[in-house]
């Protein structure tokens, strides 16, 4: 039987878990970014319990491959869920421009049960053969 490595653990299982409060900082952060999504829908996305959601939160140990869900989930990178590096998902540190970074920003605004509606929207919206 193979021990899965977590994010916080310490040659192995040696020394007691770490925990990691920044991480768990970043992931209140992120979650709180979503709107009104609740720990418990996390839990059923990623089909494990919401007491383990809670210890992440408060910063335990998780497995790689959670925290990869994880942060595709959230749409965060996952070295910044780990590590705090600069996340590439920020709309500030993209190519975007200044009319998209806007309407991003402005969507980050709205409930999670609004935006599919949004997205269909633009959908409609017949797509112009150049970008100005």
């Amino acid at each position: 039987m193979t021990k899965t490595h977590s994010i916080g653990d310490s040659m192995a299982g040696r020394t007691p878990q770490k925990i990691d409060r920044e991480r768990g900082r970043r992931l209140r952060q992120a979650l709180g970014a979503r709107g009104p999504q609740k720990m418990m829908a996390v839990a059923a996305d990623l089909d494990i319990s919401p007491a383990a959601v809670s210890k992440w939160m408060q910063g335990h140990a998780m497995s790689i491959d959670n925290a990869r869900r994880l942060a595709d989930l959230l749409g965060v990178s996952l070295d910044w869920l780990l590590s705090d590096a600069p996340k590439p998902t920020d709309v500030a540190s993209s190519r975007l421009s200044g009319m998209e970074k806007e309407l991003i920003e402005q969507l980050r605004n709205r409930p999670a049960h609004v935006l599919p509606l949004l997205a269909r929207l633009v959908q409609e919206i017949p797509s112009s053969p150049q970008r100005s």
